[in-house]
């Protein structure tokens, strides 16, 4: 199954924004920039695959809903302080809990820890066997 585009509820980022703006907005215009907001969330987090059964879910909701609503006033607003105070307080609280849940929360995936054998490289001569007090030839940048 494909990731998602966007995983807040649209009707939500259209209360907010019209709690500010008089305007009506297709939801076109909406999951546009829910979109936009959720790609912001997975750059952030580096995850991509937030479902209901992560507990974080409810939290990635309200993110993008708040940026999504954000984003609304930025390009359909009138630029008004009201609007300003709002996409502040939005981008603000939407920054703080991507913070903290970056800081306070793990991935199994993310803690995977990779570890590869590594070894000097050494190569014999081929009159080692012939030879078996030859030594290993070692390269060096210096010509000869």
């Amino acid at each position: 199954m494909a990731d998602p585009t966007y995983v807040a509820v649209t009707a939500n980022v259209r209360r907010l924004a019209r709690n500010v703006l008089v305007a009506d907005f297709t939801d076109a215009q909406i999951i546009h920039e829910q979109e936009a907001a959720y790609a912001a969330i997975l750059i952030a987090t580096g995850k991509s695959d937030w479902t209901l059964s992560d507990n974080r879910f409810p939290a990635i909701q309200k993110i993008e809903e708040e940026l999504a609503a954000a984003y609304i006033l930025e390009h359909y607003g009138q630029g008004t302080a009201e609007e300003l105070a709002w996409i502040q307080y939005w981008t603000s609280s939407a920054n703080s809990l991507i913070i903290s849940i970056k800081e306070n929360t793990t991935d199994p995936v993310e803690d995977a820890t990779i570890l590869i054998a590594t070894s000097n490289y050494v190569s014999y001569p081929a009159s080692l066997e012939d030879d078996s007090t030859a030594l290993p030839y070692r390269s060096t940048n210096t010509i000869v």
